[in-house]
């Protein structure tokens, strides 16, 4: 067949376009850095990488979850340090208020002082961290703690009688129990039934209740706020005696190391958080890793394959000028 000057050069302008579109796309990977632009062009490589990026996102949650839970512990324990420390002050002024060198007067003065540290107590115990309140459990719209008539009502329940204000009997042990599970890369899964694996959750919740203690044993109140309102009425009375201000005393003594148990919680919560969040931490640090080795070049592989392409590109326009040089004499002649 005979080649014409004008097969070779509609050839050779079609390679020449070819090699620049080459070229141009060699270019693009360079100044991007990926190995792909659509997913038609590497099928296997897109959905590993559209798997991969899927569960980096999973990890941004998680990561988002474990700082907003931090934050909400670090106010828990803030708050319930407090307590604790008003707890301690109640203690120290009750000892100073049943020593035999007191006065009814001075008895006064020290049942006004657990009266303001009652009010305090009140106070940290309704602390709130942005929409949810730290002691009221799944409480978001509800004051969790509230008084009347000097009772204490934890979600409209007296904490001494557990009945609402219509006097129906609730069980503040469920109240106490309430948990507000949140997904922190644990794996989170359901059972056969359609039920939460509590394992594959982290339980955030923190029931005021559970510290503070509710109903009574042998006519004695568990509650903290309830005792002390008990010693300083045994404080305030003309006929004080320490036999009648004691059961409070010791049970006061004896449910005050539930704070303390709140506090050594909220720690071992905090410490676990730190685990998870280093976990990942890892996690992302081999997903990002992963992601990179899927979709993005070497970049000095990119550029010494664009260099060559580059290379061919110039031989290929050198070669050009010859063949068009030659049609352009022919078309003189």
């Amino acid at each position: 067949m005979r080649i014409t000057t004008g097969m070779m050069s509609s050839k050779y302008i079609r390679n020449l376009g070819k090699s620049a579109y080459e070229m141009n796309y060699l270019n693009e990977k360079v100044s991007t850095g990926r190995k792909f632009f659509r997913g038609s062009e590497d099928p296997v490589s897109a959905i590993k990488a559209y798997k991969l990026r899927r569960e980096y996102r999973s990890t941004e949650i998680y990561d988002t979850n474990i700082s907003d839970v931090d934050s909400f512990l670090t106010m828990a324990e803030t708050n319930l340090t407090e307590i604790s420390n008003n707890v301690e002050r109640v203690y120290t002024s009750y000892l100073k208020g049943i020593t035999g060198t007191m006065g009814s007067e001075d008895r006064e003065v020290v049942a006004k002082e657990l009266e303001n540290l009652q009010d305090s107590i009140v106070t940290s115990l309704n602390a709130k961290f942005e929409d949810r309140y730290v002691f009221g459990g799944t409480s978001k719209d509800e004051l969790p703690f509230t008084v009347k008539n000097g009772e204490l009502y934890f979600k409209g329940v007296n904490v001494n009688t557990l009945e609402d204000e219509d006097g129906n009997l609730v069980d503040l042990e469920e109240l106490k129990n309430e948990t507000i599970n949140v997904d922190l890369g644990l794996g989170m899964t359901f059972d056969s039934s359609g039920n939460l694996n509590t394992d594959t959750v982290f339980n955030m919740s923190m029931s005021g209740i559970s510290f503070m203690g509710f109903g009574e044993t042998d006519g004695t109140p568990n509650n903290l706020y309830t005792l002390i309102g008990k010693i300083k009425d045994e404080l305030n009375n003309p006929d004080f005696s320490l036999d009648n201000i004691t059961p409070y005393i010791e049970k006061y003594e004896e449910q005050k190391k539930q704070v303390l148990v709140g506090i050594t919680d909220i720690g071992a919560k905090t410490n676990y958080l730190d685990f998870l969040k280093l976990r990942n931490e890892d996690a992302q640090y081999n997903l990002n890793d992963k992601i990179l080795d899927v979709e993005y070049v070497d970049s000095a592989e990119a550029i010494m394959d664009f260099k060559m392409q580059e290379y061919s590109y110039n031989a290929a326009l050198s070669m050009g000028n010859k063949i068009l040089q030659n049609s352009f004499i022919d078309f003189m002649n």
